[in-house]
């Protein structure tokens, strides 16, 4: 069944305008008619099965036949601060990312980022980003989009040390402590906020690394002896985080 997104929460048998490119992908894109049937989410976390009752100039009206809280979201939260990767290779990360089940992201510049942006330029880049986490969250069924921040500098991050539990750096020259490791040392409640730190091509400096663990309280991280792609590091930390609490299944 098809998924749309909407900016409003609703109940059962209350009726629902979809419009703009929503409509025209509904109704010229998948060619679907009165009486069928697509799954709305509100971006809360909750599913709502609706069914098309009429079309008009403004948009596709649907009623609300069911509401349910979704049952695909995943209770850890898990961001990326994903230093700057070269071409278009975040595409790939917030996708794959946005599949596996991350809560957001945090396009992150530091001393070592090759590509540089000017201001037009990130705000083209940040809307891009959203409309591929959009798809990728319907595609993979997902009940609430993650949502792109906006960019941050490495220098920057202590700002947000509060919003999360746990702050995670990953870095190539962390030889033993592992992310199965760090859940063995905390006590990591099911629905804790943690920042997954990520550099990009070229790493962290070794000063940069100081500063997270002085000013943020981070810990360093590894993935095993092999050294990981930028756009992959990311991706598979998240898949580790979720696999131990249980988020990818039994």
């Amino acid at each position: 069944m098809h998924r749309f997104f909407i900016d409003q929460s609703t109940e059962i048998e209350r009726k629902v305008i979809i419009s703009g490119n929503d409509y025209n992908h509904l109704k010229n894109s998948l060619r679907l008619n009165i009486g069928d049937r697509v799954i709305l989410s509100d971006g809360n976390g909750f599913d709502m099965k609706a069914e098309i009752i009429n079309f008009n100039d403004d948009g596709a009206e649907l009623v609300v036949l069911t509401k349910e809280k979704s049952k695909v979201e995943s209770e850890i939260k898990v961001w990326l601060a994903q230093g700057l990767p070269k071409k278009s290779k975040m595409d790939l990360i917030v996708e794959k990312a946005t599949e596996i089940g991350f809560a957001g992201l945090i396009p992150l510049e530091s001393k070592r980022t090759i590509v540089k942006y000017n201001h037009k330029k990130k705000d083209k880049k940040q809307s891009r980003w959203q409309r591929v986490v959009e798809a990728a969250a319907k595609q993979s069924g997902r009940s609430v989009i993650p949502e792109i921040k906006d960019f941050c500098s490495s220098d920057n991050l202590k700002d947000l040390k509060e919003k999360f539990d746990y702050i995670l750096v990953l870095w190539e020259d962390e030889t033993s402590y592992s992310i199965k490791q760090f859940f063995k040392d905390n006590n990591v409640k099911r629905d804790a906020k943690i920042l997954l730190i990520i550099g990009p091509e070229g790493g962290f400096s070794e000063s940069e690394v100081e500063k997270f663990k002085t000013e943020l309280g981070a810990e360093i991280i590894s993935l095993g002896p092999r050294i990981l792609r930028t756009e992959t590091a990311g991706i598979a930390a998240l898949t580790a985080i979720l696999y131990e609490k249980g988020e990818l299944g039994d």
